[in-house]
């Protein structure tokens, strides 16, 4: 499969659970409503194929891979409580030097990736996030900001023997969707667990998904 094909498809398929209200309960913990993360998605769909180039280094930036994440990682920080904003940014700064060492050892030695790396890195993210917070908008924003710190170091580690800088590629947008998606995919499995057994959903001041 094509580099970035999987980012697309999971973007397509989170715009449409999103759109029937598959999300609901989880937009509430995220305190963020259903019309604005449709339009998060779609400027993530837009900006796909946008990268700006800078003329005094050959450095490319992906404006979906990169600059979105991050600006998506800074509006959750400062949602976060300011108590253990510093906990939750060394936790995803962590998992994002576990990532780079990870995919450093599957590219010295490539026969231990008994995977797929877009499945590894992506599962290794949301497993250590998981670990480490237990909040619902904490997890996003250190996985979203684990993965996007991961992908600018490893871009900078292989520059030098690349002789050129791409942050954001299409391979990193797929790490980056595949790590959102089976984070989504956890916590809606996760919520049809609570309300199957009957534990109450936890409560939000912004109760209104934005329908």
């Amino acid at each position: 499969m094509n580099e970035g094909t999987i980012a697309i498809l999971f973007q397509w398929s989170l715009l449409c659970l999103v759109w029937m209200g598959s999300f609901d309960s989880q937009l509430r913990e995220w305190r963020m409503s259903r019309r604005r993360m449709l339009a998060v998605i779609a400027a993530f769909l837009v900006c796909s194929f946008v990268s700006w180039k800078f003329y005094f280094a050959p450095i490319q930036v992906s404006l979906s891979g990169t600059i979105l994440p991050l600006l998506g990682s800074v509006a959750l920080y400062t949602r976060l409580g300011k108590e253990r904003r510093r906990i939750h940014l060394v936790g995803a700064m962590a998992t994002a030097v576990l990532l780079v060492w990870l995919r450093w050892i599957f590219f010295k030695d490539p026969i231990l990736l008994f995977w797929e790396e877009r499945v590894i890195i992506p599962a290794v993210g949301v497993v250590a996030t998981l670990i480490m917070s237990r909040q619902s908008r904490a997890q996003l924003f250190q996985l979203l900001f684990a993965l996007t710190l991961a992908d600018i170091l490893h871009s900078l580690y292989f520059w030098k023997l690349s002789g050129s800088c791409m942050f954001g590629t299409d391979y990193a947008q797929d790490l980056l969707w595949s790590g959102i998606s089976f984070m989504c995919v956890i916590r809606l499995i996760w919520s049809m667990i609570r309300r199957v057994l009957g534990w109450r959903e936890p409560e939000s001041s912004h109760s209104d998904a934005g329908r």
